[in-house]
């Protein structure tokens, strides 16, 4: 859990876990006088070192501090504990290297060499079973040997603005320090040739140039040429002033603004524009000051401030990390809250929808019905005025009448009327000529047969004079 915890604080820090020792059991109430001088009673045969920060640990009851060598761990000397303030302060460190690395080493040693595990194991006198088991291990872990063993760098040309595909001269640092550490095995003119594998432009001829100064130069004496050239060259003042004047931009994380503002703080400590035991002073007046905070965090770091314990970079990340998960959990609740409103509104809206669909239905019912009856009652009008009209309207033409006249003998039965052959009154039609169902001419009637029925009259006859002749 130590080790587990020292790794991540390295990690976090931006340093190599293999120089970092994490100090446990610190009282809160030891001052960094105190500290400093039982460090460096315990430390000094180990070389220089600085505290990179603290944390109090609740399952200790006690804070724990990060301290980083200025090289790699020297097991034969670090101590397992510091006699200190409240009885001895633990130190864990990372182990020794696992057995995969070991085994990488030994095949790498043997690769030098010219030697196979086969033949290392017969001058031995090992037996045939162990050969095959060695065989297999070498087998299993040489892709991952291999692996380790050799990771092409990122790309860096020198440029103010990197180009696609090419790294700032922080990242590609980083990655190029770490490797050179892993390539501890590697001849010297095999790292040089993998540090220019990643270097394009200006930082190539540097190196090209160096090299043809003087070809011995190692690896390291390049890579530290080119921090020379490329690294962070602001004076005292600048890095003072970006740290006073650093906040959180627009739309930024909390947590992301106080991981930039701790890497200006570590910028101007190695500098020497700030004093290591002001950072957590001036991070906490940044983070106050500076940033948007939600009002318990704001309430919670003011108290911090009245009593005056600052808190260290983890503390404060920590609270601030909290902070924002409360916030993400409210947000996520009233944003549950937002969607059953909207849903029961939307229910609402569509039992308005239906409850109106049911009473435009039902006026639809009531004017069918009102339709219908008005059907009705012109239907009834129709049969009543069909059984009024009187007898003689709408009968069939003397013409068209079964068994009538003919109109040629319709009008040879009017010129034989009085006056002779073809007499026809003046201001008479013939009956032939009259439309089908307009009226007989006032004055006139059919001439009865001699049955004495008018409907089948062969002609018309003038009406008799008041003497009868």
């Amino acid at each position: 859990m130590a080790v587990t915890m020292l790794q991540d604080w390295c990690r976090w820090m931006g340093v190599s876990a293999r120089r970092g020792l994490l100090i446990l059991g610190i009282p809160e109430d030891c001052d960094e006088a105190e500290l400093q001088e039982s460090l460096e009673a315990a430390l000094w045969p180990m070389g220089h070192f600085t505290v990179l920060g603290k944390v109090f640990r609740e399952e200790d009851n006690a804070t724990a501090a990060l301290v980083e060598l200025d090289r790699e761990v020297n097991y034969a000397l670090v101590p397992r504990e510091i006699p200190g303030t409240g009885g001895p302060w633990n130190v864990v460190f990372v182990p020794r290297c696992s057995g995969d690395e070991f085994l990488s080493r030994v095949f790498h040693f043997l690769e030098q060499q010219g030697q196979t595990v086969e033949s290392v194991a017969g001058a031995l006198g090992l037996g045939l079973r162990r050969v095959c088991w060695l065989r297999s291990v070498s087998q299993a872990v040489q892709p991952w040997v291999e692996t380790m063993r050799y990771q092409r760098l990122g790309v860096f040309s020198g440029r103010d603005q990197p180009a696609l595909g090419e790294e700032s001269f922080e990242a590609w640092l980083h990655h190029t320090a770490d490797m050179l550490h892993v390539w501890q095995g590697v001849s010297e003119r095999e790292k040089r040739r993998r540090l220019m594998e990643g270097l394009r432009g200006t930082a190539l001829q540097l190196v090209h140039g160096l090299l043809a100064e003087n070809p011995a130069r190692t690896a390291q004496d390049c890579l530290a040429a080119l921090i020379q050239v490329f690294g962070d060259n602001e004076s005292q003042a600048t890095l003072r002033v970006k740290c006073l004047t650093a906040q959180q931009h627009s739309g930024e994380r909390l947590s992301a603004f106080v991981l930039r503002l701790e890497v200006l703080l570590q910028k101007a400590i190695e500098k020497g524009a700030l004093a290591r035991a002001s950072a957590d002073h001036v991070r906490l007046r940044q983070v106050l000051t500076r940033a948007n905070l939600t009002e318990p965090l704001d309430e919670a770091l003011r108290k911090l401030r009245m009593v005056g314990r600052s808190p260290s970079f983890l503390e404060m990340l920590g609270l601030v990390r909290e902070s924002e998960a409360w916030e993400a959990s409210l947000a996520r609740s009233e944003r549950a809250q937002a969607e059953e409103g909207a849903g029961a509104q939307t229910n609402a809206q569509a039992d308005a929808r239906a409850d109106a669909k049911a009473e435009d239905d039902k006026v639809d019912e009531k004017e069918q019905e009102q339709q219908e009856r008005e059907r009705e009652r012109e239907e009834e009008d129709d049969s009543d005025d069909r059984d009024a009209v009187p007898a003689g309207l709408g009968q069939a033409r003397p013409s068209e009448a079964p068994g009538g006249p003919t109109p040629a003998q319709m009008g040879a039965a009017s010129r034989a009327g009085p006056g002779g052959p073809g007499y026809e009154p003046e201001g008479l039609t013939r009956s032939g000529d009259r439309e089908a169902g307009e009226p007989l001419e006032e004055g006139l009637k059919p001439i009865p047969d001699e049955s004495g029925n008018e409907d089948g009259a062969g002609g018309l006859g003038l009406p008799k004079s008041s003497s009868g002749k």
